[in-house]
C-alpha cells in the first residue's frame, strides 16, 4: 500500500547519530553539547518506543539549540509515532523553515498539510519537492490530490498520467487515476482501471480498499461484498474497516453477519470506548434490544470491563435486566454500582434505585448515569425540581446520555415550564444530531403540543445531517404522514435512496476525506 504518513529513510536514521558526534566534537559551547546529548537521548528512547520520555528529551534539546532542523526533524519523528499528526506538521514545518530544501521536512508538510488541513502549506511544500525533483512521484501525487480537492479533475487526471508514463506499475498513480475516474462520473472506468490487480498482479490492500470505495460509489452491494472478504486477509486487524462491513452487512439484509462483527470487535479487550459507542449505535439504527443471549457470551468472556458496562447499560435501558447482569458479573461493586441503580430502576423499585445513585454520587459526584437514575427517581416521587438539578449536570457532561436529555425535559414540563421543556428537547437533538432516537422522542413530545411544524423541522434536519441513516428517514416519513403533508412522497424517495447508501454517515461539520484512501464522496 502506498505510505500515507511520513517515515524516515534508513539512510536519515543512520545520519542522525553522525550529526549529533559532530556536533557534540565540533568545538560547541556546553550548551550546545548538552542540547546534542539530549537529543540522542530523545534517538535512543523513540528507537525503544519510550515516546513519552522521548518527547520530554527532544524539547529539551529544542529548548537550548532551536536552530538545529534536525532536532525538528527528529521530534517531528516521534510525533509520527506518538500517532500525533498536528505535533509532527508543526515540527517538520518547523524544520522546513530552517531548511527549505530538506526533503524529509518538506515531504512530510506535503503529506500531513493535506492530512490536518494545512492546505496552502503542504501545497507550497509539494511545489518545493518539485522544483528540487520534478518528476518525484509522491509530490505528483500529492499534487493530483490538491487538484481533486479543487475538482479540477482534468489537471489532477494530468498528474497522475505523468506518475504513470514514469512507472504504470505505480499504486499511488493507479489508485488516484481511479479515485479521479469516479469523481468525474465514470466509476466503470475506476474499475477498469483497477482491473490488472487480482488479475496480472497480486491485490493490495491500498487497491481493494479502493476497489470497495469504487463499489460503494456504484451502489453494488455484491462487489463491496467481494472486496469485504478480501480486506479480512489483507487487513485483519483493522476495526475501523469491521466496523464499515458490520453497518454494510445490516444494510445488505445480514444481520447475524453485523452481529458476529460487532460482538467479536466487543469482545476484545483493546477495543477502545469511543469504538464502542459507534458499536451501540449501529445496534440502536438496526437492531433495537441488540443481538440474543448467546450471542453476547464472547463479550462476557473477553470484553473489558468498561465495554461490559457500557454493553450492559445499553441492554438495561431496552428491558434486558438478566442480560445486563450477566454482562456485569466479574466487575467489582463500586465499578457496577451505577449500573446497578438502573437495573433497579428498571424494575421501577425506585427507593431502592434513588439510594444506591446517592451512593455512587457519594463518591463521584459526576456520574452521569447515576445522576440520571436520580433525576428520574425524582420524577417518580414528584419532586420535578430536585429531578431538573440532576437532569442539567448529567446532560451537560455526557451529552451522549440520551435520557438525562428526557428527564430534563420531563423535569422542566413537571414544573409548567414548557419553555424551557422545548429548549431542553432542542439541545438533546443538537447534541445528538444523527440520532433517531432523541430525534423521535423530540418530534413526539412536540407533535403532542401542537406544534407542527417545528416537529417536521426537526425530522427533516436528522435526514440532511445523517443520510444514510434508515431510522431518521422513517421518522420523517412518519411525521410527514400523520401531519397529512407532501413532503410525504420525498421523504419515501429518500428511505428507498439511503437503503443503498452503503456508509456511515459522517459526523456533521467533519471535513470530507481528501487522502488517496477512505470515502470517495461525490457530490
Amino acid at each position: 500500500m502506498p505510505q500515507s504518513g511520513i517515515a524516515p529513510s534508513r539512510t536519515a536514521a543512520r545520519l542522525f547519530p553522525i550529526l549529533l558526534i559532530a556536533l557534540l566534537l565540533g568545538g560547541c559551547g556546553r550548551s550546545d553539547a548538552a542540547a546534542a546529548a539530549d537529543a540522542a537521548r530523545a534517538q535512543a528512547l523513540l528507537e525503544q518506543n519510550r515516546i513519552v520520555e522521548a518527547r520530554l528529551a527532544i524539547r529539551d534539546a529544542i529548548e537550548v539549540r532551536d536552530d538545529e532542523p534536525q532536532f525538528h526533524i527528529l521530534r517531528g519523528r516521534i510525533e509520527m509515532a506518538a500517532q500525533s499528526l498536528s505535533g509532527a506538521f508543526d515540527a517538520y514545518s518547523d524544520a522546513m523553515s530552517l531548511d527549505s530544501t530538506n526533503m524529509e521536512a518538506l515531504q512530510a508538510v506535503s503529506q500531513l498539510g493535506l492530512q490536518t488541513g494545512h492546505f496552502r502549506q503542504s501545497l507550497e511544500a509539494t511545489d518545493a519537492i518539485l522544483a528540487l525533483s520534478p518528476d518525484e512521484p509522491g509530490a505528483l501525487l500529492m499534487r493530483g490530490l490538491h487538484a481533486v480537492i479543487r475538482k479540477r479533475f482534468d489537471e489532477a487526471d494530468g498528474f497522475a498520467d505523468r506518475i504513470l508514463a514514469r512507472n504504470p506499475a505505480d499504486e499511488g498513480g493507479v489508485i488516484l487515476k481511479a479515485r479521479i475516474a469516479v469523481r468525474k462520473g465514470t466509476p466503470q472506468r475506476a474499475l477498469e482501471v483497477l482491473a490488472p490487480y487480482g488479475a496480472a498482479k497480486p491485490n493490495t490492500a491500498g487497491v481493494v480498499m479502493t476497489r470497495l470505495e469504487v463499489y460503494r460509489a456504484m451502489r453494488d452491494a455484491a462487489g463491496m461484498r467481494s472486496q469485504f472478504a478480501l480486506l479480512r486477509t489483507l487487513v485483519p486487524d483493522n476495526p475501523d474497516l469491521r466496523l464499515d462491513e458490520a453497518n454494510f452487512a445490516f444494510k445488505d439484509g445480514r444481520p447475524r453477519d453485523g452481529h458476529a462483527i460487532l460482538v467479536a470487535l466487543l469482545a476484545d479487550p483493546a477495543t477502545e470506548r469511543g469504538r464502542v459507542a459507534n458499536i451501540l449505535a449501529i445496534w440502536r439504527e438496526y437492531s433495537g434490544a441488540g443481538p440474543g443471549d448467546a450471542e453476547l457470551a464472547p463479550i462476557a468472556r473477553t470484553g473489558s470491563t468498561g465495554t461490559r458496562l457500557a454493553v450492559a447499560e445499553y441492554l438495561a435501558w431496552h428491558g434486558r435486566l438478566a442480560a445486563a447482569g450477566r454482562l456485569a458479573e466479574g466487575a467489582g461493586a463500586a465499578e457496577r454500582a451505577a449500573l446497578d441503580a438502573l437495573i433497579l430502576s428498571r424494575e421501577r423499585r425506585w427507593t431502592a434505585a434513588e439510594q444506591r445513585s446517592n451512593a455512587v454520587l457519594a463518591r463521584d459526584e459526576t456520574d452521569c448515569l447515576a445522576l440520571t437514575v436520580r433525576a428520574e427517581a425524582r420524577l417518580e416521587a414528584g419532586d420535578p425540581v430536585a429531578a431538573q438539578r440532576s437532569a442539567q449536570v448529567a446532560a451537560a457532561q455526557c451529552p451522549a446520555q440520551l435520557q438525562a436529555w428526557k428527564a430534563l425535559a420531563a423535569a422542566y414540563e413537571g414544573r409548567e415550564d414548557a419553555d424551557n421543556a422545548r429548549r431542553a428537547w432542542r439541545e438533546g437533538v443538537n447534541a445528538n444530531r444523527q440520532d433517531a432516537e432523541m430525534a423521535g422522542a423530540a418530534v413526539t413530545w412536540l407533535l403532542r403540543r401542537g406544534q407542527d411544524r417545528e416537529a417536521l423541522a426537526v425530522a427533516r434536519r436528522l435526514t440532511h445531517d445523517a443520510p444514510a441513516l434508515l431510522g431518521g428517514w422513517r421518522l420523517y416519513r412518519a411525521t410527514c404522514d400523520r401531519l397529512k403533508d407532501p413532503c410525504a412522497a420525498a421523504a419515501a424517495a429518500g428511505l428507498r435512496d439511503a437503503a443503498t447508501i452503503y456508509a456511515i454517515d459522517l459526523p456533521p461539520g467533519q471535513a470530507l476525506p481528501n487522502g488517496l484512501f477512505g470515502r470517495i464522496i461525490v457530490r
